[in-house]
Protein backbone atom coordinates (compact mmCIF):
# COMPACT_ATOMS: atom_id res chain seq x y z
CA UNK A 1 0.00 0.00 0.00
CA UNK A 2 1.48 3.34 -1.10
CA UNK A 3 0.36 5.14 2.05
CA UNK A 4 2.67 3.07 4.23
CA UNK A 5 5.60 5.02 2.78
CA UNK A 6 3.97 8.47 2.99
CA UNK A 7 5.35 11.38 4.98
CA UNK A 8 3.25 14.22 6.45
CA UNK A 9 3.74 16.23 3.28
CA UNK A 10 2.73 13.30 1.08
CA UNK A 11 -0.55 12.92 2.97
CA UNK A 12 -1.32 16.63 2.64
CA UNK A 13 -0.73 16.52 -1.12
CA UNK A 14 -2.71 13.31 -1.68
CA UNK A 15 -6.12 13.91 -3.29
CA UNK A 16 -7.90 11.03 -1.55
CA UNK A 17 -6.50 12.01 1.85
CA UNK A 18 -7.62 15.60 1.41
CA UNK A 19 -11.05 14.46 0.29
CA UNK A 20 -11.38 12.37 3.48
CA UNK A 21 -10.40 15.35 5.67
CA UNK A 22 -12.60 17.88 3.90
CA UNK A 23 -15.55 15.69 2.87
CA UNK A 24 -15.46 12.48 4.95
CA UNK A 25 -17.75 9.58 4.22
CA UNK A 26 -18.49 6.40 6.15
CA UNK A 27 -16.30 4.45 3.74
CA UNK A 28 -13.32 6.83 3.87
CA UNK A 29 -13.51 7.11 7.66
CA UNK A 30 -13.48 3.32 7.96
CA UNK A 31 -10.55 3.08 5.54
CA UNK A 32 -8.33 5.53 7.41
CA UNK A 33 -9.27 4.15 10.80
CA UNK A 34 -8.29 0.69 9.61
CA UNK A 35 -5.10 2.03 8.03
CA UNK A 36 -3.99 3.63 11.32
CA UNK A 37 -4.64 0.37 13.13
CA UNK A 38 -2.55 -1.50 10.56
CA UNK A 39 0.18 1.18 10.48
CA UNK A 40 0.39 2.83 13.92
CA UNK A 41 3.76 4.33 12.99
CA UNK A 42 1.92 6.56 10.49
CA UNK A 43 -0.69 7.81 12.93
CA UNK A 44 1.36 10.85 13.93
CA UNK A 45 1.90 11.87 10.28
CA UNK A 46 -1.83 11.49 9.59
CA UNK A 47 -2.86 13.55 12.62
CA UNK A 48 -0.41 16.33 11.77
CA UNK A 49 -1.47 16.35 8.10
CA UNK A 50 -5.16 16.40 9.01
CA UNK A 51 -4.71 19.29 11.43
CA UNK A 52 -2.70 21.27 8.87
CA UNK A 53 -5.48 20.85 6.31
CA UNK A 54 -8.19 21.79 8.81
CA UNK A 55 -6.21 24.86 9.84
CA UNK A 56 -5.70 25.92 6.25
CA UNK A 57 -9.39 25.38 5.56
CA UNK A 58 -10.19 27.75 8.42
CA UNK A 59 -7.74 30.38 7.21
CA UNK A 60 -8.43 30.19 3.47
CA UNK A 61 -12.04 30.25 2.35
CA UNK A 62 -14.03 27.14 1.52
CA UNK A 63 -13.90 25.82 -2.06
CA UNK A 64 -10.27 26.86 -2.44
CA UNK A 65 -8.72 23.52 -3.30
CA UNK A 66 -8.92 23.59 -7.11
CA UNK A 67 -5.79 23.99 -9.22
CA UNK A 68 -7.02 27.29 -10.65
CA UNK A 69 -7.60 28.77 -7.21
CA UNK A 70 -4.24 27.53 -5.91
CA UNK A 71 -2.47 29.21 -8.86
CA UNK A 72 -4.44 32.36 -8.23
CA UNK A 73 -3.41 32.41 -4.57
CA UNK A 74 0.28 32.01 -5.24
CA UNK A 75 0.20 34.48 -8.11
CA UNK A 76 -1.22 37.15 -5.83
CA UNK A 77 1.22 36.26 -3.07
CA UNK A 78 4.12 36.54 -5.48
CA UNK A 79 2.90 39.95 -6.65
CA UNK A 80 2.88 41.15 -3.07
CA UNK A 81 6.23 39.81 -1.86
CA UNK A 82 8.27 40.25 -5.06
CA UNK A 83 10.32 38.16 -7.46
CA UNK A 84 13.00 37.14 -4.98
CA UNK A 85 10.60 35.41 -2.62
CA UNK A 86 8.74 33.93 -5.58
CA UNK A 87 11.77 31.76 -6.31
CA UNK A 88 11.90 30.61 -2.71
CA UNK A 89 8.26 29.66 -2.65
CA UNK A 90 8.45 27.70 -5.88
CA UNK A 91 11.30 25.58 -4.53
CA UNK A 92 9.34 24.56 -1.46
CA UNK A 93 7.12 21.46 -1.43
CA UNK A 94 3.48 22.16 -2.25
CA UNK A 95 2.23 21.55 1.29
CA UNK A 96 4.86 23.87 2.76
CA UNK A 97 3.84 26.56 0.27
CA UNK A 98 0.24 26.08 1.34
CA UNK A 99 1.15 26.55 5.01
CA UNK A 100 3.27 29.62 4.25
CA UNK A 101 0.54 31.06 2.07
CA UNK A 102 -2.15 30.54 4.70
CA UNK A 103 -0.06 32.20 7.41
CA UNK A 104 0.79 35.11 5.12
CA UNK A 105 -2.84 35.54 4.13
CA UNK A 106 -3.88 35.50 7.75
CA UNK A 107 -1.25 37.99 8.85
CA UNK A 108 -1.88 40.47 6.02
CA UNK A 109 -5.69 40.02 6.04
CA UNK A 110 -5.79 39.44 2.30
CA UNK A 111 -9.01 38.65 0.51
CA UNK A 112 -7.75 36.39 -2.28
CA UNK A 113 -11.16 35.32 -3.54
CA UNK A 114 -14.04 37.64 -4.38
CA UNK A 115 -16.65 35.49 -2.64
CA UNK A 116 -16.85 36.31 1.06
CA UNK A 117 -18.55 34.25 3.70
CA UNK A 118 -20.84 35.86 6.25
CA UNK A 119 -21.89 34.04 9.39
CA UNK A 120 -25.00 34.45 11.45
CA UNK A 121 -24.37 35.48 15.06
CA UNK A 122 -26.33 33.36 17.50
CA UNK A 123 -26.89 35.00 20.86
CA UNK A 124 -28.52 34.07 24.13
CA UNK A 125 -31.72 35.88 23.15
CA UNK A 126 -31.78 34.17 19.75
CA UNK A 127 -31.47 30.77 21.42
CA UNK A 128 -34.20 31.56 23.94
CA UNK A 129 -36.67 32.29 21.15
CA UNK A 130 -36.56 28.68 19.97
CA UNK A 131 -38.25 27.49 23.16
CA UNK A 132 -41.82 26.37 22.60
CA UNK A 133 -42.87 27.05 26.20
CA UNK A 134 -42.44 29.91 28.72
CA UNK A 135 -39.02 30.13 30.33
CA UNK A 136 -37.68 30.61 33.83
CA UNK A 137 -34.52 32.73 34.00
CA UNK A 138 -31.86 32.70 36.71
CA UNK A 139 -29.32 35.54 36.83
CA UNK A 140 -26.18 35.66 38.96
CA UNK A 141 -25.51 39.25 39.95
CA UNK A 142 -23.32 38.24 42.89
CA UNK A 143 -19.54 37.91 43.10
CA UNK A 144 -19.63 34.13 43.66
CA UNK A 145 -21.11 31.12 41.83
CA UNK A 146 -24.68 30.25 42.75
CA UNK A 147 -26.31 26.82 42.69
CA UNK A 148 -29.36 26.21 40.53
CA UNK A 149 -31.12 22.84 40.94
CA UNK A 150 -33.34 21.61 38.13
CA UNK A 151 -36.44 19.44 38.38
CA UNK A 152 -34.59 16.34 37.10
CA UNK A 153 -32.00 16.57 39.87
CA UNK A 154 -29.31 18.17 37.71
CA UNK A 155 -27.19 20.91 39.28
CA UNK A 156 -25.84 24.05 37.66
CA UNK A 157 -23.17 26.19 39.29
CA UNK A 158 -23.75 29.55 37.63
CA UNK A 159 -20.76 31.91 37.60
CA UNK A 160 -20.96 35.66 38.22
CA UNK A 161 -22.31 37.83 35.38
CA UNK A 162 -24.02 34.76 33.90
CA UNK A 163 -27.61 33.73 33.31
CA UNK A 164 -29.54 30.63 32.31
CA UNK A 165 -33.07 29.94 31.14
CA UNK A 166 -35.12 26.76 31.05
CA UNK A 167 -38.71 25.78 30.50
CA UNK A 168 -41.26 26.07 33.29
CA UNK A 169 -42.20 22.50 32.36
CA UNK A 170 -38.57 21.33 32.38
CA UNK A 171 -38.21 17.52 32.44
CA UNK A 172 -41.77 16.95 31.20
CA UNK A 173 -40.91 16.70 27.49
CA UNK A 174 -38.77 14.35 25.42
CA UNK A 175 -35.61 16.38 26.04
CA UNK A 176 -34.15 18.72 28.63
CA UNK A 177 -33.00 22.13 27.35
CA UNK A 178 -31.06 24.96 28.98
CA UNK A 179 -30.00 28.30 27.47
CA UNK A 180 -26.77 29.84 28.79
CA UNK A 181 -25.11 33.24 28.63
CA UNK A 182 -21.82 33.38 30.54
CA UNK A 183 -20.19 30.45 32.30
CA UNK A 184 -21.55 27.49 34.25
CA UNK A 185 -20.54 24.06 35.48
CA UNK A 186 -23.14 21.34 34.91
CA UNK A 187 -23.68 18.08 36.78
CA UNK A 188 -26.36 16.37 34.75
CA UNK A 189 -28.59 13.66 36.18
CA UNK A 190 -28.54 10.56 33.98
CA UNK A 191 -31.64 9.88 31.94
CA UNK A 192 -30.98 8.10 28.59
CA UNK A 193 -34.58 8.70 27.47
CA UNK A 194 -34.27 12.49 27.85
CA UNK A 195 -31.04 13.94 26.44
CA UNK A 196 -29.84 17.18 28.01
CA UNK A 197 -29.00 20.12 25.72
CA UNK A 198 -27.13 23.32 26.52
CA UNK A 199 -27.45 26.14 23.98
CA UNK A 200 -24.61 28.64 24.38
CA UNK A 201 -24.19 31.17 21.56
CA UNK A 202 -23.37 29.20 18.39
CA UNK A 203 -22.53 25.95 20.20
CA UNK A 204 -24.90 23.16 21.22
CA UNK A 205 -23.80 20.59 23.80
CA UNK A 206 -25.68 17.30 24.14
CA UNK A 207 -25.24 14.90 27.08
CA UNK A 208 -27.03 12.00 28.76
CA UNK A 209 -25.40 12.25 32.16
CA UNK A 210 -22.04 13.81 32.96
CA UNK A 211 -20.26 16.87 34.36
CA UNK A 212 -18.78 19.61 32.24
CA UNK A 213 -18.14 23.34 32.03
CA UNK A 214 -19.40 25.77 29.38
CA UNK A 215 -18.09 29.30 28.86
CA UNK A 216 -20.03 31.53 26.44
CA UNK A 217 -20.11 35.20 27.37
CA UNK A 218 -21.71 37.54 24.83
CA UNK A 219 -18.46 39.33 23.89
CA UNK A 220 -16.18 36.28 23.94
CA UNK A 221 -14.59 35.32 20.61
CA UNK A 222 -14.77 31.64 21.53
CA UNK A 223 -17.22 29.23 23.13
CA UNK A 224 -15.48 26.62 25.28
CA UNK A 225 -16.74 23.28 26.62
CA UNK A 226 -14.58 21.29 29.05
CA UNK A 227 -15.51 17.77 30.15
CA UNK A 228 -14.77 16.47 33.64
CA UNK A 229 -16.65 13.16 33.58
CA UNK A 230 -18.65 11.17 31.07
CA UNK A 231 -19.07 12.03 27.42
CA UNK A 232 -20.60 14.98 25.59
CA UNK A 233 -21.23 15.81 21.94
CA UNK A 234 -20.84 19.37 20.68
CA UNK A 235 -21.97 20.85 17.38
CA UNK A 236 -22.79 24.24 15.91
CA UNK A 237 -26.32 25.63 16.05
CA UNK A 238 -28.71 24.72 13.23
CA UNK A 239 -29.03 28.40 12.28
CA UNK A 240 -25.48 28.39 10.91
CA UNK A 241 -24.84 24.70 10.17
CA UNK A 242 -26.37 25.03 6.69
CA UNK A 243 -23.85 27.61 5.47
CA UNK A 244 -21.44 26.54 2.72
CA UNK A 245 -18.45 27.73 4.73
CA UNK A 246 -19.14 25.24 7.53
CA UNK A 247 -17.22 21.98 7.24
CA UNK A 248 -18.48 18.49 8.03
CA UNK A 249 -16.68 18.51 11.40
CA UNK A 250 -18.79 21.45 12.61
CA UNK A 251 -22.07 20.17 11.17
CA UNK A 252 -21.73 16.62 12.50
CA UNK A 253 -19.99 17.71 15.69
CA UNK A 254 -17.34 16.04 17.82
CA UNK A 255 -17.40 13.85 20.92
CA UNK A 256 -15.50 14.90 24.04
CA UNK A 257 -14.25 12.62 26.82
CA UNK A 258 -12.84 13.49 30.26
CA UNK A 259 -9.93 15.96 30.17
CA UNK A 260 -10.89 17.05 26.66
CA UNK A 261 -12.27 20.38 25.51
CA UNK A 262 -13.77 21.91 22.40
CA UNK A 263 -13.19 25.52 21.41
CA UNK A 264 -15.51 27.08 18.85
CA UNK A 265 -14.20 30.15 17.07
CA UNK A 266 -17.36 32.25 16.64
CA UNK A 267 -15.93 34.28 13.77
CA UNK A 268 -14.63 31.38 11.68
CA UNK A 269 -17.13 28.79 12.99
CA UNK A 270 -14.28 26.35 13.51
CA UNK A 271 -14.30 23.63 16.18
CA UNK A 272 -10.95 22.65 17.68
CA UNK A 273 -10.58 19.67 19.98
CA UNK A 274 -7.75 19.55 22.53
CA UNK A 275 -6.81 18.58 26.06
CA UNK A 276 -7.81 20.85 28.91
CA UNK A 277 -5.15 23.09 30.41
CA UNK A 278 -4.74 21.00 33.57
CA UNK A 279 -5.88 17.38 33.03
CA UNK A 280 -6.89 15.56 36.22
CA UNK A 281 -6.67 11.91 37.20
CA UNK A 282 -9.82 9.98 36.43
CA UNK A 283 -9.70 8.59 39.96
CA UNK A 284 -10.49 12.07 41.28
CA UNK A 285 -13.87 12.16 39.54
CA UNK A 286 -15.03 8.51 39.54
CA UNK A 287 -17.31 7.02 42.25
CA UNK A 288 -15.00 4.00 42.65
CA UNK A 289 -11.46 5.39 42.33
CA UNK A 290 -8.78 3.27 40.70
CA UNK A 291 -5.37 3.41 42.31
CA UNK A 292 -2.38 4.10 40.09
CA UNK A 293 1.21 4.09 41.27
CA UNK A 294 3.48 6.60 39.58
CA UNK A 295 6.62 5.27 41.20
CA UNK A 296 8.69 3.63 38.46
CA UNK A 297 11.85 1.54 38.84
CA UNK A 298 13.60 0.56 35.58
CA UNK A 299 10.17 0.46 33.92
CA UNK A 300 9.77 0.18 30.18
CA UNK A 301 8.83 3.50 28.63
CA UNK A 302 5.89 1.86 26.87
CA UNK A 303 4.51 0.66 30.23
CA UNK A 304 4.90 4.17 31.67
CA UNK A 305 3.02 5.73 28.77
CA UNK A 306 0.26 3.11 29.00
CA UNK A 307 -0.14 3.76 32.72
CA UNK A 308 -0.49 7.51 32.20
CA UNK A 309 -2.91 6.92 29.34
CA UNK A 310 -5.24 4.89 31.56
CA UNK A 311 -4.90 7.15 34.59
CA UNK A 312 -5.87 10.31 32.71
CA UNK A 313 -8.12 8.75 30.07
CA UNK A 314 -6.14 10.28 27.22
CA UNK A 315 -4.76 8.81 24.00
CA UNK A 316 -0.95 8.62 23.87
CA UNK A 317 0.44 7.74 20.44
CA UNK A 318 3.96 6.31 20.26
CA UNK A 319 5.95 3.65 18.47
CA UNK A 320 6.29 0.59 20.72
CA UNK A 321 9.28 -0.71 18.78
CA UNK A 322 11.20 2.56 18.84
CA UNK A 323 10.92 2.93 22.62
CA UNK A 324 11.11 -0.80 23.47
CA UNK A 325 14.63 -0.51 24.93
CA UNK A 326 14.00 2.68 26.93
CA UNK A 327 13.79 2.36 30.72
CA UNK A 328 12.57 4.94 33.19
CA UNK A 329 13.08 5.40 36.94
CA UNK A 330 11.40 8.18 38.93
CA UNK A 331 8.62 9.08 41.35
CA UNK A 332 6.01 11.14 39.50
CA UNK A 333 3.29 10.97 42.14
CA UNK A 334 3.10 14.71 42.80
CA UNK A 335 3.62 15.88 39.24
CA UNK A 336 0.93 17.16 36.88
CA UNK A 337 0.30 15.38 33.59
CA UNK A 338 2.47 17.73 31.55
CA UNK A 339 5.22 17.68 34.18
CA UNK A 340 5.16 13.88 34.04
CA UNK A 341 5.49 13.95 30.26
CA UNK A 342 8.31 16.53 30.43
CA UNK A 343 10.32 14.42 32.86
CA UNK A 344 9.79 11.16 30.98
CA UNK A 345 10.62 12.60 27.57
CA UNK A 346 13.76 14.34 28.80
CA UNK A 347 15.01 11.12 30.38
CA UNK A 348 14.58 9.06 27.19
CA UNK A 349 15.51 11.89 24.78
CA UNK A 350 12.04 12.14 23.28
CA UNK A 351 9.56 14.92 22.56
CA UNK A 352 5.80 15.21 22.82
CA UNK A 353 3.12 17.42 21.35
CA UNK A 354 -0.63 17.58 21.81
CA UNK A 355 -2.71 17.35 18.63
CA UNK A 356 -6.48 16.96 18.49
CA UNK A 357 -6.60 15.88 22.17
CA UNK A 358 -3.91 13.23 21.61
CA UNK A 359 -0.38 13.20 22.99
CA UNK A 360 2.12 12.33 20.25
CA UNK A 361 5.50 10.98 21.42
CA UNK A 362 8.44 11.12 19.01
CA UNK A 363 12.12 10.28 19.34
CA UNK A 364 14.96 8.02 18.22
CA UNK A 365 14.55 5.51 21.02
CA UNK A 366 17.29 4.12 23.24
CA UNK A 367 20.43 2.11 22.53
CA UNK A 368 21.01 -1.36 23.95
Amino acid sequence: MKYSQFTTGDFIEDTEFRRWVQQPTTESAAFWEDFMLQHPEKKQDIIVARNVLLTLEAQVESGFSTKANEDRVFQQIQQQIGEKQEVTIRRLPVWVRWAAAACFVLAMSWWLIDKQTSTVEVTYEVNRKQSESPLVEKVNDTAKPILVTLADGSSIFLNPKSRISYSKTFNEGSKREVYLSGEAFFEVAKNPTKPFFVYANELVTKVLGTSFNVRAFPDDKNVIVKVRTGRVAVTVAKKISGQQSISTREVEGIVLLPNQQAVLSRQEIRLVKSLVENPTLLSVTTPTPMRYSFVFEAARASDVFNMIEKAYGIDIVFDEEVFSKCQFTADLTDESLYEKLDIICKSIEANYQVLDAQVIISGKGCAN
